[in-house]
């Protein structure tokens, strides 16, 4: 068994990350949100809204789930969503996707939208998410991946890669 070693200024650090405030709490970029946004725009619409509002919501429904994916899982595992040479492999993929998925469903709410536009909502950006945090995939990747015609149906894969 190996021994845990840190030095004080990484145990800070660690201990800082774990504390952040949460304005904080988020690790996707401002692009990276605009850019989910932007796909999750494609299939769910607000008609009540502006579509300069419906953007707005859009940003700030993935800004949820970011700060809410930043405190459900340690930084070391989330921070995978930025590399390419490390991450899960399938299996341990489509568990995290079936533990968090049904976590996330329970614990976000989102009541201005329908249960079905919800439900597809936090469903399609936690996907995107774990597809980034796969072995191979990031940010970048798994964003690319959902322009994918098979990926944007109401029963979009997971967890293939394609």
């Amino acid at each position: 068994m190996s021994q845990i070693v840190f030095s004080k200024d990484e145990y800070s650090s660690l201990v800082k990350d774990f504390f952040a405030k949460r304005s904080a709490r988020t690790l996707l970029t401002r692009e990276e949100n605009i850019a989910i946004a932007e796909r999750l725009n494609e299939k769910v619409s607000l008609p009540f809204l502006s579509e300069v509002k419906e953007h707005a919501v859009l940003v700030k429904i993935i800004l949820k789930i970011d700060n809410y994916l930043y405190e459900q899982l340690p930084n070391e595992i989330y921070e995978l969503i930025h590399t390419m040479d490390e991450g899960f492999d399938d299996s341990e993929a489509a568990q995290l996707a079936a533990r968090l998925s049904k976590q996330a469903h329970d614990d976000i709410n989102l009541p201005f939208l329908t249960a079905h536009v919800e439900y597809y909502s936090i469903t399609f950006v936690l996907t995107l998410l774990i597809n980034a945090m796969r072995e191979g995939s990031n940010i970048q990747h798994a964003i690319e991946v959902t322009k994918h015609p098979r990926v944007m149906c109401d029963d979009f894969p997971f967890p293939d890669l394609i």
